[in-house]
């Protein structure tokens, strides 16, 4: 998968410690010129969809955050090879 184009893995490991994305998994999703980008959260109460600026400036926010803190798609990728190995 890492091959492809348009994918890009990045492990973030339990040492790098607290992240603003700790409480759910969310997605950032961008459409279409003409289609306005949208915010998707997963909760225990459902699904949220959002659209303003603001809760989708915070889902950015928390996006790069992520980025910031997990191994470089190189490290991540070598990480996976030598957990393969392994077999764990």
């Amino acid at each position: 998968m890492s091959r492809l184009p348009d994918v890009t893995i990045q492990v973030l490991r339990f040492e790098a410690g607290a992240h603003l994305a700790d409480s759910s998994g969310f997605a950032l999703l961008s459409f279409e010129q003409d289609e306005p980008p949208l915010g998707y959260i997963e909760t225990l109460a459902g699904e949220l969809f959002l659209e303003s600026s603001r809760d989708l400036a915070r889902l950015s926010a928390a996006y790069d955050n992520l980025r910031t803190l997990a191994m470089s798609p190189a490290e991540s990728i070598r990480f996976i090879k030598e957990l393969s190995k392994h077999g764990t």
